[in-house]
C-alpha cells in the first residue's frame, strides 16, 4: 500500500515537472519515477529490483543514442557549414567571372557601335563631297546652257 502511494506520488511530481515546459523537467521527473521504482523494489522484492536495473540499462543506452544523435547533428552541421562556404567561393568566382565577362561583351559592343559611327561619318563626309561636286557639275552645266 505504501509503494502505491510512493508511485502515485512520483507521478503527480513527473506531471508537475513536465508541465513546467523543460526538457530538463521531464529528464528529472523520469529519474524520479526510477528512484520511487527502486525505492519501491526494495520494499517489494527482487523481481522489481531487476525490473528497475533494465530501466537504467535503457536508460544508459538511451543516452548513448542521443550522444550518437548529437555527434551527427554535430557532423551534418560542419557539413552544411562547410557547402556554404564552398558555394560562396564559387558563387564569388562565378560573380567575378560573369562581372568580367558582362563588362567585356559591354566593351565589345560599345566598339561595334563607336566603328559604325565611324563608318556613318565617312560615308556621310564622302555623300557630302559627292553632292558638292554633283551641284557644282549641275550649276556649271546650267550656266553652260544659258550662255
Amino acid at each position: 500500500m505504501e509503494s502505491a502511494k510512493r508511485m502515485r506520488a512520483a507521478m503527480s511530481n513527473e506531471e508537475d515537472t513536465t508541465s513546467q515546459g523543460s526538457a530538463g523537467g521531464g529528464v528529472a521527473a523520469s529519474s524520479g519515477v526510477v528512484a520511487v521504482a527502486v525505492a519501491a523494489a526494495a520494499t517489494e522484492g527482487d523481481d522489481m529490483a531487476v525490473v528497475a536495473a533494465d530501466d537504467q540499462m535503457g536508460s544508459a543506452e538511451t543516452e548513448d543514442h542521443i550522444q550518437r544523435i548529437l555527434v551527427a547533428i554535430d557532423n551534418y552541421t560542419r557539413q552544411v557549414s562547410e557547402m556554404l562556404d564552398a558555394g560562396r567561393a564559387l558563387f564569388k568566382d562565378l560573380a567575378a567571372d560573369f562581372e568580367e565577362r558582362l563588362c567585356s561583351i559591354h566593351r565589345e559592343r560599345l566598339e561595334r557601335w563607336e566603328e559604325e559611327i565611324r563608318e556613318l561619318r565617312a560615308r556621310d563626309a564622302a555623300n557630302e563631297q559627292a553632292r558638292a561636286l554633283l551641284h557644282n557639275a549641275q550649276l556649271h552645266l546650267l550656266h553652260t546652257i544659258r550662255d
